[in-house]
């Protein structure tokens, strides 16, 4: 359970990249001190800002959301280990694609900042 609880995190982290490369190509993601931006020009700063806000608090939160996905997989796909694996891999997707939406949308959910 604990090999899938890290296994969930470090993936949630490494899954957040792409994810947030790709959410800032289609709609927009917040660059650090720039505001929002979107389209294939704000592709590279997206990820600077992952890393960014990452070490701001972002790769700890990642970090526990997709390691209690990764026993959620855990507990529901056992014994079979496959199934664990690709479970534990959707549920640190999924963490890893609230967060970035959460930080697309958080000028709307908390205000102007």
């Amino acid at each position: 359970m604990i090999v899938c609880a890290r296994r969930g995190g470090l993936r949630a982290i490494l899954l957040a990249f792409p994810l947030a490369a790709i959410c800032a190509l289609l709609y927009r993601f917040p660059q650090p001190m720039a505001g929002y931006e979107g389209g294939l020009s704000a592709i590279v700063p997206s990820i600077f800002a992952v890393i960014f806000y990452g070490l701001f608090g972002g790769f700890p939160a990642l970090y526990v959301l997709g390691g209690l996905g990764g026993v959620a997989a855990h507990l529901v796909g056992r014994p079979d280990e496959r199934r664990v694996r690709r479970m534990t891999l959707a549920c640190a997707g999924l963490a890893a694609l609230i967060a970035v939406l959460f930080m697309a949308e958080l000028d709307k959910i908390i205000g102007p900042y």
